[in-house]
């Protein structure tokens, strides 16, 4: 074990303290508690940019060998952080810390010391289609989570159940919408960018833009989803329940398209392992 995976189970154990003391805050109605979890997530994300800079600078062979879910858990965890305090709601602390930890777990499980990419898949274009994608998934996470609780509170309300202990402290509907909102003013945006330099790098690197790929198929599906909502949202002026639905539906969409089409699905971007 050297330094540098002392400091990933130090970020990885800073995301677990800080998800714990959150929860604790919220059940138990803390401030003391809900601050000294952000400090902490904040400790744990300058750990976090530490470890994926040093990681980077050692090549990029060590980035895939995470899966590439090193940078996504970054960027998951630096926009939720930017929103929280653009917000003012640590409301979104409850999704950030978790999901950072399962990501990195995940990276850590898998150990994909064997692991190769396409050897296409480098260069200034394809790094900023990843860069773009992150950042939009990131958003879109956001987005996902804000639905979850503003779908949670919308059913105990229709159930007439009073909203005490940690529904109680949670924050009003209205702001949860509106933080769904603006996730998606922003994310889709950065999602589009993503999808176009990926098209424009697999021409550059295949020589074709579309082949028919199930990655490149269900990047479409989720840009399409994206656009939807940003229309309805923009346009029509959607507002409550069919957007947090959408915004689940994005989320999923975006989990199915990293944990079963890259690696069970015959794509040009699957991950192949050797052991």
């Amino acid at each position: 074990m050297d330094w540098t995976d002392v400091l990933f189970l130090l970020t990885l154990l800073l995301y677990a303290v800080a998800s714990v003391a959150l929860l604790a805050g919220y059940i138990g109605r803390s401030g003391r508690a809900k601050g000294l979890a952000a400090g902490i997530s904040l400790a744990a994300f300058g750990l976090h940019t530490l470890l994926l800079a040093v990681t980077a600078a050692a090549g990029w062979n060590m980035v895939v060998r995470s899966l590439y879910l090193l940078p996504l858990s970054w960027a998951f965890v630096g926009i939720g952080l930017v929103m929280w305090l653009w917000q003012k709601t640590t409301v979104l602390l409850l999704f950030i810390p978790p999901v950072a930890f399962i990501l990195l777990m995940v990276a850590q499980l898998l150990d994909a010391r064997g692991v190769t990419v396409a050897a296409a898949m480098t260069g200034p274009v394809f790094a900023l289609h990843l860069v773009s994608i992150f950042a939009g998934l990131g958003l879109m996470s956001v987005a996902a989570g804000a639905a979850v609780i503003f779908l949670w509170q919308q059913k105990k309300l229709k159930m007439k159940i009073r909203l005490a202990g940690l529904r109680g402290d949670l924050p009003s509907m209205a702001a949860l919408d509106r933080i769904n909102s603006l996730a998606t003013l922003v994310g889709f945006p950065f999602y589009t960018l993503g999808v176009i330099c990926g098209f424009a790098w697999a021409r550059l690197a295949w020589g074709s833009i579309f082949s028919g790929d199930p990655k490149e198929l269900i990047s479409l599906i989720v840009w399409a989803l994206c656009a939807l909502l940003f229309h309805q949202r923009q346009a029509l002026g959607w507002q409550g329940r069919k957007p947090a639905l959408m915004a689940l539906g994005i989320f999923a969409a975006s989990l199915f398209s990293l944990l079963v089409v890259n690696f069970l699905l015959p794509t040009r971007h699957a991950f192949q392992f050797t052991f």
